[in-house]
Order: structure tokens, then sequence, then C-alpha cells
């Protein structure tokens, strides 16, 4: 299993297998750009979590400045073409409203760590921007931006919403939206009893931050939040129930029964298994962990193993390169 998993790794970290490499770097560069920020990065420490050579990340990316860019493009487009499904199908504007407002909240849960990237970005655009807020805002957000007022505008008109200002009700909302994510490393730190822990915390916060933007938004609140619960309590778009393993033909030549043996009565077909994970599961790397909280917690910790045994290796290479003090010839 170990030699298994040590081929993997190393045909990800060549130009053989080029789209596992560009993944393997784009979420080892997310931690790392959103803890250190772009300035404090370390490549090496990106290509060391990727399992890649560090000859191979430039290969692909060309710099630091890049890959960072490419980050920010990797969670936008998705983001984006969510987005702009949601708020072109066909129903009432407090359905597509509120589907917009999961389909967001999703997205930053899935990785909270493009919240604090972008929060940066945003920031940044006080002093002259970088050069990655232009294309952002005029690819991704600008559209965003546009259907999503629209449809606050639409539920005005018709009844449905309240008499509010879209401009500054859209960004009321989106506060709503990535403002628990970005404080989570502040109630941990002061306020852990606040803290939302367990499999249970993103559903709970997704809830209340439909009903709170449904109670705010709709004309008829009860109505309104009525709807927010049930768009909040539907199923993941997307996840799907895991199937059993199918065994391999060489696997099938071997179970099957020879010429002389006696027939047995076939195995009954095991049934699909429904996905035992928690809704809030987060999926890193080639594993999944049971929500973002953890997998921070323990990829953090992975990061200073590494870093310490990085600084062991030196320690030996120094003391090895070092000359023994009164052995030598006189």
């Amino acid at each position: 299993m170990a030699t298994q998993t040590r081929t993997a790794e190393l045909r990800r970290g060549s130009r053989r297998q080029p789209e596992a490499s560009r993944n393997a770097i784009l979420k080892a560069a997310l931690v790392e750009f959103a803890r250190e920020g772009l300035a404090g990065a370390r490549m090496d420490a990106i290509a060391e979590a990727a399992g890649v050579n560090k000859a191979l990340l430039y290969y692909y990316f060309g710099d630091k400045d890049t890959l960072y860019g490419a980050i920010l493009d990797a969670f936008f487009e998705k983001l984006a073409a969510s987005i702009i499904e949601v708020c072109d199908r066909k129903g009432s504007a407090g359905e597509r409203f509120l589907a917009y407002v999961r389909t967001h909240f999703d997205a930053v849960a899935e990785s909270p760590y493009y919240a604090h990237i972008f929060m940066s970005e945003l920031m940044s655009a006080g002093r002259g921007g970088s050069p990655h807020l232009d294309r952002i805002f005029a690819r991704y957000m600008q559209p965003i931006g546009v259907r999503v007022v629209t449809l606050v505008r639409e539920g005005v008109q018709n009844g449905e919403f309240r008499a509010v200002d879209a401009n500054h009700f859209v960004p009321s909302a989106i506060g709503s939206i990535v403002h628990w994510f970005l404080t989570a490393p502040l109630r941990q730190k002061f306020a852990p009893e606040m803290a939302a822990r367990g499999p249970h915390a993103i559903p709970q916060r997704r809830a209340a931050t439909l009903d709170f933007i449904a109670a705010a938004l709709f004309a008829n609140r009860e109505e309104g939040t009525a709807l927010a619960a049930r768009i909040a309590a539907a199923p993941t778009e997307g996840r799907r129930a895991r199937r059993p393993r199918q065994p391999k033909l060489r696997e099938q030549q071997r179970a099957a029964p020879s010429p002389i043996a006696k027939p047995q009565a076939p195995a009954p077909t095991p049934m699909p298994l429904e996905d035992p994970l928690p809704k809030d599961a987060y999926f890193y790397g080639d594993r999944w962990y049971p929500n973002a909280e953890t997998a921070d917690a323990i990829l953090q910790a992975r990061k200073e193993k590494n870093a310490r045994r990085r600084a062991r290796r030196a320690q030996q290479g120094f003391a090895a390169r070092t000359p023994k003090q009164g052995g030598g010839r006189r």
C-alpha cells in the first residue's frame, strides 16, 4: 500500500500527470496563501505540501504571482458559473435569490481559505489593488452582481420583497454570508465557547443565514422564512451515493470456479451504500475531513512537523560538513 501511494505521488510530481500535478499545487498554494499572504507565502512550502518538485511548480505557473492569480480564477470561475445558473433558472425571485444565497454560502464553506484571500484582495484596492483585482471584477464579480441586484429589483417590483434598495441590500446579504467564515479564527481564540464545532455547524449556520436574509427581505416574513428553511434543508447538489468497488478482471478470474469445482450459489449483489459523510465534510488532497476546521488543524500540524523535519535535516547536513577537531594528521 505504501509503495502504491509513493508511486502515485511520483506520477503526480511529474509532467506525465499534468492535471493531477496542477490540482495538487493549487490546493497546497491555497492554504499557504491564505495563511501567509502573497508576500509571506513560500514556493518551497507549496511544492513540499503538493508533493511535487519545485522546478515543476515553476514549469506550470512561472512565478508566485501567476500561481496566486490561478487560485483566484479557479474559485471565481466555478462560483460565477454556479451563481449564474441559479439566477437564470426558472422560478420566483424569492426562490432564485435564496438559492443564490445558499450557493454562495456553500462555495465559501467548501473552502473558507478563499474568503481570507479575497478579503486581502479587497483591502489591497485602497493601495491601488493587485494586478488580479481588475480581471476578477470584470470577468466574475460584475456578471454576478448584475444578476443578483436584478433579482432583488424584480422581487421588489412584483411585491414579493419589501421596498429595499438593491444596491444596499445585496452587500448586506453578502456580508452575512462571508462574515462568519472570516471571523472564525477570532472566535476560536477569544471566545472558544462560541466557536461552532461538530458535523452540524455548517448546516446550522447555513439555515441561520438564509433565515436572517429572508426575514429582512420578504414582504411576507412568514412565507419568506418558511421558503428559506426548505432551501436550507434541501440536499446538497452534486452529492452522490458511493458505489461499491468493482473487482478487476484478474480478481474476477481468480474468484471464478474451476471447471471441475462444484458450482456454488452466486453471492448476493451488494446494495449501493449511502454516503456516510456529514454535509459539511471537507475534501483536501486525497482524503475527507469531518469539517474545514479539523482539516485546518491537521494540515497546520503537518506543516509544523515538516518544518521541524527540514530543520533537523539542515542541522544534520551542517554537522556533516563541519570538520572534526583534533583528528587529523600532524
